[in-house]
C-alpha cells in the first residue's frame, strides 16, 4: 500500500512538471526603427557623469542625427552629428565642444570624428546607447533614458 502511495506521488510530480510551462525568459533583439527614437531623452546620473541628454532625429528612415551632451566635473560636452542609420545603430561623423567651467579654461573642440552609436530600448522604453569611435564619445555609455514630452 505505501509502495503504491510513493507511486502515485512520483507520478503526480511528473504530471505536473511536465504540464509546467517553461518560464525562463529568452531576450530578443529586434531593429529600432529610427522615428521610434525620434525625441528628447534626459538621463539620470551615471559612472561620474552629470546632466546627461540625447537628441535624436531622424531625416528619414535610414539618416538621421543625434546630439548628445553630459557634465564631467568642470568639462560640459556636446557633442553633435549624422550618418546613416540600420539595425538599430547610426554610423557617421560627429563634432564636439567641450567648455571648462574652471579657472584653467581648458575648452577644446573637435571636427569630423567617426562614430557608432547603438542603440536600445527595455521594455519600460527607457534608452540606452553605446558609442565607439573617436574622440570623447568612444566607449561612452548610457542607460535608463527617459523620452520628454513635448511641449
Amino acid at each position: 500500500m505505501v509502495r503504491r502511495i510513493a507511486v502515485g506521488i512520483v507520478l503526480l510530480v511528473v504530471i505536473i512538471l511536465v504540464g509546467c510551462e517553461d518560464s525562463t525568459t529568452t531576450i530578443t533583439t529586434t531593429a529600432l526603427s529610427f522615428q521610434s527614437l525620434e525625441g528628447t531623452w534626459f538621463f539620470p546620473d551615471q559612472a561620474g557623469y552629470t546632466e546627461i541628454s540625447a537628441f535624436v532625429a531622424p531625416d528619414d528612415a535610414t539618416t538621421g542625427m543625434a546630439d548628445i551632451g553630459w557634465t564631467d566635473g568642470t568639462y560640459s560636452y556636446w557633442c553633435y552629428g549624422d550618418g546613416s542609420y540600420a539595425d538599430s545603430v547610426l554610423t557617421g561623423t560627429y563634432s564636439y565642444n567641450r567648455e571648462d567651467s574652471s579657472e584653467a579654461n581648458l575648452d577644446t573642440s573637435g571636427l569630423d570624428l567617426s562614430i557608432q552609436i547603438t542603440f536600445t530600448l527595455d521594455e519600460n522604453n527607457r534608452l540606452s546607447f553605446s558609442c565607439s569611435g573617436d574622440g570623447p564619445l568612444d566607449g561612452k555609455t548610457f542607460s535608463n533614458g527617459i523620452l520628454q514630452p513635448i511641449s
